[in-house]
């Protein structure tokens, strides 16, 4: 009777036990934007519409040197989905692009394959429920999908328009929730809007992500959640455009009542005049981004989950003319984390943290067993709970074809070819000489060459602290062949992790003459083909304005 007694009180000690960390295991919310240097938000000092981001930060920390590995969207959103560098990537297409005999070079072509475990997968294995709303861009497969097209004159409002849009959603959620791992997915945007199947209606709908968000947060439960909500701001095409357009048509067909989930358009544009604001892609984009914000925090205190959420804001990476390389406007990004009780509040973190670190922070915040020596990805969370712990010594990118590390103020890069892109060059096949991705006249490469001045050099080092636009390489300067040493041998370790060879010895071709020649002809090409660049609108390097 004893011993029996003694069992029951054990085992409801154990209920209790596991009761009490079902409760007290945080919700996790990630707001992923896209294209957006740190200072494109308040945060970081600026006068920008983002009040919401901004108390979001007060109620937390903001850091200050958070960055990505790949200054694009595909590999960026890789990493944060798996917790690895995108060189990881084992995609048939990236593997047939990239084979394993020679150097991968990253690009768009990094996407997400049922081979990869995810950070839904990881979180639905310790009970979590998981969501995934807005832009997908981590799957390249063709005929995956029936892809409805229409002419410019398709009516959104017809019944069979709608129905096929509503039909092709589906059949995205469906594919998301499988190769994510998730289990739920909706408002899914497979790449960017200029691909929406009616050409004349790729505009941001910033309503219809919100209201997939919500729909998630209150179809959740009691067990705890995870949503990853990855917006479209500051991508293109322009935000402001979207003001004089339809905000019931989606890509996933009509949405009732837009204004439910947003102030309308005619409200922003009046509340941006109000305030001071230009009616422009930046600002527009900001505020229906800091709208969503809003929203979906609103919601999360309605239904009483606010003070056990953990809340992260990201940018996927940087802008032009660094986007689509390492250099630091197209790596560096606005961070910032809200956890009551946890993070203390208005306070700053200066620990070097990039994308890939999230998933294995979260999984500790969720008390989820940390998957050791399986992904590259560093856990934070002694930053979060304000302690000073060892985070991030070096900071790893990779973009194309270069590679760099970081120590938080000096950059060491390398660039190297495959050997039959160099001979190639030698056997005068190439007009120009490749950029980073080796993909001719890419336009956010152009841009990088054009205010890069050692854009093609296959060494170099820049003090970005001091010289945040990297305008001086220090390569040859003697005073730094002891970092140079360090940050190459750290560079080194790094890239023998990867299946992939990569040269470290340098190409001889690649100071030559010949070379140099190719090189020149890219300059000369100038910005004037890329419809949709306008240096006026754009914060240039000391020179170019």
């Amino acid at each position: 009777m004893f011993q029996m007694k003694y069992v029951l009180l054990l085992l409801a000690a154990l209920l209790l036990v596991s009761c009490h960390e079902k409760e007290t295991r945080p919700n996790v919310i990630i707001f992923f934007s896209d294209d957006m240097r740190d200072v494109d938000v308040s945060i970081y000092g600026r006068n920008q519409p983002t009040p919401n981001l901004q108390q979001l930060a007060d109620a937390g920390a903001r850091f200050n040197n958070a960055y990505c590995s790949s200054g694009m969207c595909t590999p960026s959103r890789y990493t944060l989905m798996t917790g690895n560098f995108a060189g990881r990537c084992q995609s048939e297409d990236f593997l047939k692009q990239n084979p394993k005999t020679e150097p991968y070079s990253i690009a768009w072509n990094t996407h997400l394959t049922e081979k990869d475990k995810t950070i839904a997968e990881y979180l639905n294995e310790v009970g979590y429920y998981t969501g995934f709303v807005g832009k997908y861009h981590m799957g390249g497969e063709k005929g995956l999908f029936n892809i409805p097209r229409f002419g410019k004159d398709a009516d959104p409002y017809s019944p069979e328009v709608d129905s096929r849009l509503i039909s092709y959603q589906s059949e995205l959620q469906e594919y998301v929730k499988k190769v994510g791992g998730f289990d739920y997915a909706a408002s899914v945007l497979w790449g960017n809007y200029e691909r929406n199947p009616i050409s004349d209606h790729c505009f941001h709908n910033f309503e219809w992500m919100t209201k997939g968000a919500i729909d998630f947060i209150e179809s959740a439960g009691d067990e705890p959640f995870f949503l990853y909500a990855a917006t479209t701001a500051l991508h293109g095409p322009p935000h402001d455009e979207a003001l004089d357009l339809d905000a019931h048509f989606t890509p996933g067909g009509l949405l009732e009542n837009p204004t439910e989930y947003h102030p309308s358009r005619k409200e922003l544009k009046e509340r941006l005049i109000k305030q001071g604001f230009n009616v422009d892609h930046h600002n527009v984009g900001l505020a229906m981004l800091d709208d969503h914000v809003a929203a979906v925090l609103n919601k999360l205190e309605e239904v009483g989950k606010a003070e056990n959420t953990l809340v992260i804001f990201m940018a996927d990476h940087g802008v032009e003319p660094g986007k689509a390389s390492c250099y630091e406007v197209g790596v560096k990004v606005p961070m910032a984390v809200r956890w009551p009780g946890v993070v203390k509040p208005k306070s700053e973190i200066d620990q070097n943290t990039q994308i890939v670190d999230l998933l294995p922070t979260i999984l500790e915040a969720a008390g989820a067993p940390l998957p050791e020596g399986e992904v590259d990805g560093i856990s934070f969370m002694d930053a979060l709970n304000g302690e000073d712990g060892e985070g991030r010594a070096y900071l790893y990118f990779e973009n194309g074809y270069s590679r760099a590390v970081s120590d938080g103020t000096y950059k060491y890069m390398m660039l190297r070819y495959p050997k039959r892109i160099i001979q190639d060059m030698k056997d005068g096949k190439r007009e120009y000489a490749p950029n980073h991705m080796d993909i001719p006249m890419q336009a956010h490469a152009q841009l990088a060459i054009l205010y890069h001045p050692y854009y093609f050099d296959q060494d170099q080092l820049y003090n970005y602290v001091d010289d945040y636009w990297e305008q001086n390489n220090l390569i040859s300067k003697p005073e730094y062949t002891d970092k140079i040493d360090e940050l190459k041998d750290q560079l080194i370790q790094q890239l023998h992790k990867f299946d992939h060879p990569y040269p470290i010895e340098q190409q001889k071709y690649l100071e030559t003459e010949e070379f140099r020649n190719l090189a020149k002809k890219n300059y000369e090409v100038g910005p004037d083909y890329i419809y949709w660049w306008n240096p006026e609108e754009r914060e240039l390097p000391p020179g170019y304005n």
